[in-house]
């Protein structure tokens, strides 16, 4: 019986892991690191970032990762108290 060995890279999200991968989760793979990072970072919504990948999920690492502030750090959460000050009378 023969036997082959293949060996293939698939590019990760570096905050959350998710792999890179086209609609109907085919992942996209290449023969090299580089090349399997070049592919992701030209995948619609990925980013490449100093020495890795981020994918395109919006939360506050995500965000942060890709050098940007979060929008969630502006978004008012539940725990939001609101002061207003009126001159008194």
């Amino acid at each position: 019986m023969a036997i082959e060995q293949q060996v293939f890279f698939i590019a990760k999200c570096d905050i959350c892991g998710a792999y890179c991968d086209e609609a109907g989760d085919v992942w996209l793979w290449d023969i090299t690191r580089q090349l399997a990072a070049e592919q992701a970072a030209d995948t619609p919504g990925w980013t490449e970032v100093k020495g890795g990948i981020v994918c395109p999920i919006s939360d506050r690492k995500h965000d942060e990762a890709r050098g940007a502030e979060s929008p969630l750090l502006a978004a008012e959460s539940k725990d939001a108290v609101r002061v207003s000050f009126e001159e008194a009378s």
